[in-house]
């Protein structure tokens, strides 16, 4: 009996091992020696969606949709702004989904990265953009950019 049990829950185990799907991490941020963060300034030339996953083998690919959640004016709330599929070239791979800045800069609001592995999705990575110049790296505002001179 207590052989039966055993097996019993070796199959359980293994049965749901089977039916986890891969799980991805992700992170926003400038570029790869940037510091991950969820605010970027609107002349930012280039936004990266990084990522790591476990549980997928090589072959496995992975699909990047870029979606504009809320831009006012400038697209309708929840529109597919791109999307982009990369092919694992190994077990448990990294990588990375990326967008250049429109031509007109980025529109300021509200955006999400949804990464699929197949026809699952996996994970969501929200990120704003706000109006202004700078480092997306730092938290703070700096005012002197803002001052004007009369002279």
């Amino acid at each position: 009996m207590k052989r039966i049990f055993a097996l019993l829950i070796v199959s359980l185990i293994s049965a749901s091992q089977v039916h986890a799907g891969p799980k991805v991490e992700a992170a926003m941020a400038k570029d790869k020696d940037s510091k991950p963060t969820d605010t970027f300034p609107a002349d930012v030339e280039k936004l990266y969606a990084f990522f790591k996953t476990s549980g997928t083998k090589k072959g496995d690919i992975l699909r990047g949709v870029w979606i504009a959640d809320d831009v006012g004016e400038a697209a309708p709330a929840n529109t597919k702004i791109d999307e982009a599929s990369v092919t694992g070239d190994k077990d448990n791979f990294t990588g990375a989904f990326s967008m250049s800045k429109p031509t007109k800069g980025w529109p300021i609001g509200k955006y999400h990265v949804d990464i699929y592995a197949g026809d699952e999705l996996t994970t969501s990575v929200k990120f704003t953009i706000k109006a202004g110049k700078g480092d997306a790296d730092s938290d703070e505002d700096d005012d002197d950019d803002d001052k004007k001179s009369d002279d």
